[in-house]
């Protein structure tokens, strides 16, 4: 009976962190809440929605209210530079950084900049890469990848990566935007003139001036 009392014991205590852990588990991350909104900024910008979303999943697990180590805000993690100068191009003067917390207007902006970046490289064999090396490490070390062959070849510029962080990166991403294809079934988005038409410029503008909470603009 001794032999097996520390075994008893061992279940005993596995048991009751079963009883105390289990029903403090977070629940399971609703993959499909902001699917409507990644739909319309791809489509605004131009940018595959399966990109977006798999963007916003890699940097911030699809939490609008994450906050990065040097300031970055939300669902896709963006910069106070990256924000304003989506701001800037599209004339909405109230903007502040503490709106990217409203998961619409996080996306839009970050729709707006990979559209950027694709299009920075859009002479390469593959822009998607180069755009996504570039959102994660900036665009000096993109430049430093793209010594020779680097320069139009994505494999080459991937040996040449020095941040296995980033390479990792984009690789993760590039699989999750695979994966999160099915949840956009109308195909990729249209073609659309660049800007924003006065009626979304309005709702948007709306957006970054209210105090409801992101869950309330995510609907």
């Amino acid at each position: 009976m001794m032999r097996w009392f520390p075994l008893l014991v061992l279940a005993v205590l596995v048991g009751m962190m079963g009883y105390f852990v289990i029903p403090f588990r977070p629940a399971a991350i609703d993959t499909h809440r902001f699917d409507s909104i990644f739909a319309e900024a791809g489509e605004l910008y131009e940018v595959d929605p399966a990109l977006v979303k798999a963007v916003a999943w890699q940097e911030s697990h699809l939490n609008p209210d994450a906050k990065g180590g040097v300031g970055e805000l939300g669902l896709m993690q963006l910069t106070d530079m990256a924000s304003f100068e989506w701001a800037d191009a599209e004339g909405i003067k109230t903007f502040t950084p503490s709106h990217l917390v409203h998961p619409r207007t996080n996306a839009m902006a970050g729709a707006f900049y990979l559209s950027k970046m694709l299009k920075r490289y859009r002479e390469k064999d593959r822009p998607v890469v180069y755009a996504l090396a570039d959102y994660n490490a900036g665009r000096k070390a993109v430049l430093g990848w793209m010594e020779e062959a680097g320069a139009t070849n994505s494999v080459v510029f991937l040996q040449q990566m020095d941040y296995p962080g980033t390479k990792s990166y984009i690789q993760s991403i590039l699989g999750s935007r695979d994966d999160f294809q099915g949840d956009f079934n109308e195909g990729p988005p249209r073609p659309v003139e660049h800007g924003l038409s006065p009626d979304s410029l309005a709702s948007l503008d709306g957006d970054v001036n209210r105090t409801d909470s992101p869950a309330v603009l995510a609907e």
